[in-house]
């Protein structure tokens, strides 16, 4: 997983196996070692209808799992959506794509 982070963003590009982990269910994490406490990044499939957020010693982004159904094969490339934090959060397949004229479909901004 490859994160990016601004100040009112986080974008996040998952490999393969990652994209399938996450659409299975599986959480996918990513965790740094700045100092002596790590910042983990979790990305996990939730139930609820919406995006969630938490922090702590990193902070974890709920994505709808309804959302995953069928990710990994779709042409979907990723999703964007704002959490009520006013964060914006971009999570994105980050493996080579297969359409027309070798350009990527843009993520699917959902509300």
């Amino acid at each position: 997983m490859k994160v990016r982070l601004s100040e009112d963003m986080v974008r996040f590009r998952l490999e393969r196996d990652e994209v399938e982990a996450l659409a299975a269910g599986r959480p996918v994490l990513l965790r740094v070692l700045p100092t002596n406490e790590a910042l983990v990044l979790h990305l996990q499939a939730v139930q609820d209808p919406g995006a969630t957020a938490e922090s702590g010693s990193g902070f974890r982004i709920g994505i709808p799992a309804s959302w995953l159904e069928g990710w990994p094969d779709s042409e979907v490339v990723g999703f964007d959506f704002d959490l009520p934090s006013g964060l914006r959060v971009v999570v994105e397949k980050d493996f080579p794509c297969v359409h027309g004229e070798g350009k990527p479909a843009p993520p699917v901004r959902m509300a």
